[in-house]
């Protein structure tokens, strides 16, 4: 057993097959073929189901490979700090649109006063397209909402749960129930293909009230606008530390009780462990009381 072959098997567990692995490490896919297979005569353990295609790993090969990650990351370390450049530490967090105006400067705030030389960087986008980027380990960490699906990969720690209401503009004040309020104008959607739009869409199908948008987007601040100025009604959730709007916006708790979006942080379950990971986690956990 050596090295190479325990970068080999590291680079397989992150890009799923012999092809890409062979690419990331520069070998050629018979080479990487043949390092398994020495690897598996050495290990006396057969790390691959070779009977699936394309080939995965046994759950003796997942476990001994997420080992041999560890062992090179510790490697890396060592050769770095011999070295005298060990990188200071650094994050990459994602963000939802719908929460970076209101929580990403809690967020840095927090983690600037606990790690005066840790490096964070920022990547907003839709929930679908940040847990797919934590799957692929470009992100650390994202805060999303909570996907209606298990991804096996993702780690999921529940962070706040904000309730939706469906919004009107003053006038609309004397609506009786939410779903009359939102019958009485055209109807503005958030867009059906994130997460909190298609979470939207079906709780009105299975309430059974079949709404035809108006307008579809994918920002709540700009709905709320369009919503104040008289265009048309909406279903959106209440944000975590965001001001109330002060338009007097007409405002029904939408179902009853009221529905909620489930805000989350998520990281790769694989993700090697960080010196800072129990801070940044309770750094999230935190943001309701903040």
């Amino acid at each position: 057993m050596n090295f190479r072959q325990l970068r080999t098997l590291g680079a397989i567990l992150r890009d799923g097959s012999f092809a890409a692995a062979a690419d990331r490490v520069g070998l050629s896919h018979a080479a990487v073929s043949v390092q398994m297979r020495e690897l598996e005569s050495t290990l006396g353990v057969d790390l691959f189901d070779r009977s699936s295609r394309p080939v995965a790993l046994t759950a003796d090969g997942l476990r001994i490979a997420r080992l041999a990650d560890e062992v090179l990351l510790k490697l890396d370390s060592i050769r770095r700090y011999a070295s005298g450049d060990e990188p200071s530490p650094s994050l990459v967090i994602g963000f939802v649109p719908t929460c970076v105006e209101h929580l990403l400067p809690r967020v840095l705030t927090a983690l600037r006063e606990s790690f005066a030389d840790l490096q964070v960087r920022v990547r907003s986008g839709l929930s679908g397209e940040l847990s797919a980027a934590v799957v692929r380990r470009e992100l650390d960490y994202a805060l999303l909402t909570t996907p209606v699906v298990e991804i096996p990969e993702l780690a999921i720690t529940p962070i706040a749960a904000e309730p939706f209401y469906a919004i009107g503009p003053p006038g609309l004040a004397g609506a009786g129930s939410d779903a009359e309020l939102i019958r009485a104008m055209p109807y503005i959607a958030f867009n059906r293909r994130t997460w909190v739009g298609a979470h939207i869409a079906a709780r009105l199908q299975q309430r059974g009230i079949h709404l035809s948008p108006a307008i579809e987007i994918d920002s709540l601040a700009a709905i709320e606008d369009l919503v104040a100025g008289g265009f048309g009604v909406a279903i959106v959730p209440a944000r975590l530390h965001a001001r109330l709007d002060d338009r007097g916006l007409t405002r029904i708790p939408f179902g009853q009780p009221a529905d909620t979006r489930q805000l989350s942080l998520v990281h790769h379950r694989q993700r090697p462990p960080s010196a800072t990971d129990a801070a940044v986690q309770e750094i999230f956990r935190q943001l309701p009381e903040a």
